[in-house]
């Protein structure tokens, strides 16, 4: 004799059913046979009315709906309504038609089952009810995976922010609607600025948080009706609208550099980095989509030459601005292989010894069309490209290659400086590069100097030390440019293996108009002479300021009093006849 089925366990699931409709003798006859299930559990809650329903406190909790239709002329529209009040919940209904044209305009209607309610027995109607829940998490679960396919066709994965479709989509729908409310609209376009060296310095994980914290902070500058997007790589762009004055938008963009100036957490350290905005105005720029961010872009470019860290709105004068460093960047890609980068030497005289004791290579760029263009005009371009490190590559082994001719043609001891970018400094293979150059030219290590900016050694205080105790190990000497305009502290200073302060040209300039800079550069030399470093001062012009140098202990100089940066040619012949001297025992100026 079989033994009776067990009832579920304490591991089987229970399922909250909502029974709606029919009387309490068919609702104990439904809790009757949902007893005998042996494979779940049923907790029911009944109710006479789909209007007892709505506010029922066991309502919301429910998993499945049981709508008793049974005897109702109108058991369609309960349906309906049941539908419409409960539509994240699946509903099977009980009916006493035994009609396929009823069961299939049940089924249409949203229903996941229909029974006839004289069959309603514990198998049939647990089956029913378990096929509803199953098939109705089936098709969540095909429209949750069609909302994160939805999601990731119209999001950047990295930040969650709009992608670029979606952007123009929504700005095309709020330029619309400001045509219609004669309201403004305004469209921000932000670039990190110094990103790619963060990037190939520190790793992708690290860009990669960097970006995520960027894009919190994004976030945090914009209302409700705003929205945010991720164009690529470390490029964002804001919506703002409504607007009704164009300043709304010039404030936005002031509270988002002082959001993105803030140090970001990542890990164990934290970074800080600045942007620049360009900012296009509807319908003041432009009345497309595409032209707007275009116009915006233009003027985040505009900001970049400016000087970064800082927001410009659209112009139309930008525009020749725009064409002409587009025109460069490409020319600039081909500019090594053609030749047409060319080094300049600026002589270093020492005014004690009374002769030129080195050079400071200096970059050109022999434009085909625009002629010799300084660094300031195409540098920043070669940084945002990544072309900086093997122009930098080139302009280390050049110098080596020249220096090591003048040795050899009777000069010994002279030393040429060469300017190493913040980029090329963190990049792993700057030892390398050195080495070989020096290895190549045969030029002794001695000879040869280079120049870091203050602002390349503060941010990562081990790393820096590391870099610069290796190229000591070559024997170069190492200096430190443009000293007195970033923040190193006199504890990180004496860190540092380097032989010379380079003073900054804006505090020379000014030594016979302004005490306090006059102040600052005596401090320098005095401070450089106590950790027993030698200093050169930069951009010296007139012999005023070359007495007050001097006066300071200060007797290696460089600006145009002594020369400007000129071809090899032209310095080798100043090497024996330098372009200053000194007359009758007082300082002339240059013959």
């Amino acid at each position: 004799m079989a033994e009776p089925d067990a009832g579920p366990g304490p591991g089987d699931p229970c399922v909250r059913l909502l029974l709606i409709g029919g009387d309490a003798e068919s609702a104990n006859r439904i809790r009757a046979a949902l007893a005998g299930s042996t494979s779940m559990a049923f907790e029911v809650t009944h109710v006479a009315r789909l209007a007892q329903a709505q506010d029922h406190p066991d309502a919301k909790a429910a998993e499945v709906i049981l709508l008793d239709i049974a005897g109702r002329s109108h058991g369609q529209d309960a349906l309906t309504q049941t539908r419409l009040r409960f539509p994240r919940i699946p509903v099977v209904v009980l009916g006493d038609e035994d009609s396929e044209a009823v069961a299939s305009r049940v089924l249409q209607t949203g229903a996941r089952g229909y029974l006839l309610t004289r069959e309603a027995g514990t198998r049939l109607l647990v089956t029913t009810i378990g096929n509803a829940l199953e098939s109705h998490r089936t098709i969540q679960q095909l429209n949750a995976a069609r909302e994160r396919a939805r999601h990731l066709a119209s999001h950047d994965q990295l930040t969650g922010l709009a992608n670029r479709a979606l952007f123009h989509e929504r700005l095309s729908r709020a330029m619309a609607s400001a045509r219609r409310s004669r309201r403004k609209v305004a469209v921000l376009y932000v670039d990190l600025d110094g990103f790619k060296s963060i990037n190939d310095t520190l790793g992708h994980a690290v860009g990669d948080g960097l970006l995520r914290g960027i894009a919190r902070q994004l976030r945090a500058c914009l209302r409700e009706t705003d929205s945010a997007a991720r164009l690529g790589g470390d490029e964002f762009a804001l919506l703002l609208a409504p607007l009704d004055h164009d300043e709304e938008a010039q404030r936005v963009a002031e509270r988002i550099l002082r959001g993105v100036g803030q140090p970001i957490p990542f890990r164990t350290r934290s970074f800080s980095i600045s942007a620049s905005i360009g900012i296009a105005l509807f319908p003041r720029h432009g009345s497309e989509s595409e032209d707007l961010v275009n116009k915006a872009d233009t003027a985040m470019y505009h900001a970049k030459e400016r000087g970064r860290n800082r927001s410009e709105i659209f112009d139309q004068a930008m525009n020749a601005s725009v064409l002409r460093r587009a025109s460069l960047e490409s020319g600039l890609r081909t500019a090594l292989e053609s030749q047409a980068l060319v080094l300049h030497y600026q002589p270093q005289y020492d005014v004690r010894r009374e002769r030129i004791v080195g050079s400071e290579a200096l970059l050109r760029w022999n434009h085909p069309e625009l002629g010799f263009l300084q660094p300031s005009e195409f540098m920043s371009i070669a940084e945002e490209t990544g072309l900086i490190v093997p122009i930098g590559e080139w302009v280390v082994r050049q110098a080596c290659l020249q220096n090591a001719e003048w040795q050899n043609l009777g000069y010994p001891g002279l030393r040429i400086s060469v300017n190493v970018s913040s980029q090329q400094f963190r990049q792993p293979g700057l030892i390398e590069v050195v080495g070989s150059a020096l290895e190549d030219s045969g030029l002794r290590p001695e000879n040869l100097e280079l120049e870091i900016t203050e602002s390349s050694l503060l941010d990562d205080v081990e790393a820096t030390v590391h870099t610069l105790l290796e190229l000591k190990r070559l024997g170069v000497r190492l200096s430190i440019d443009d000293f007195g305009t970033g923040y190193s502290s006199l504890a990180y200073l004496k860190r540092l293996p380097i032989d010379s302060l380079k003073i900054d040209q804006s505090f020379v300039q000014a030594l016979a108009t302004e005490p306090a800079d006059a102040t600052i550069t005596e401090t320098i030399v005095r401070l450089a002479q106590g950790l027993q470093l030698t200093t050169i001062a930069e951009g010296v012009e007139t012999l005023e300021q070359l007495l007050a140098l001097g006066s300071f202990g200060c007797a290696r100089m460089q600006g145009y009093l002594f020369g400007r940066p000129a071809p090899p040619r032209t310095f080798l012949r100043w090497l024996t006849r330098p372009p200053f001297r000194w007359l009758k025992g007082e300082p002339g100026g240059p013959s």
